[in-house]
């Protein structure tokens, strides 16, 4: 189940949006691309959180804290329209300044 802790907005949606602008300058354009790969760490996220097995796992051995993945669905939403705004950007820049 979602961590109660888990907010809206994290120290990680900054982490989104760096990602994210990285990730879009690199590879313009590719926004279908983009939302479904976006889409798909979202649900690999879920899937930690709901598969026995990894969820502990992940908690034993991953440095970062539960309360930044094991997350509310609307928090799952936010990062993705953020992975969209952050690839956006990185994209513009791209296209603009480095034709």
């Amino acid at each position: 189940m979602p961590h109660p802790e888990s907010k809206t907005l994290d120290v990680f949606t900054f982490n989104h949006i760096l990602l994210w602008v990285i990730i879009g300058f690199i590879y313009p354009k590719k926004y279908y691309l983009a939302l479904f790969l976006g889409i798909l760490w979202e649900l690999f996220e879920r899937f930690i959180v709901y598969e026995k097995n990894l969820y502990y796992f992940v908690k034993t051995y991953w440095p970062v804290p539960e309360k930044y993945w094991n997350e509310t669905n609307k928090n799952s939403i936010i990062d993705i329209c953020v992975n969209m705004v952050g690839y956006y950007v990185g994209s513009y820049i791209r296209a603009s300044y480095f034709v």
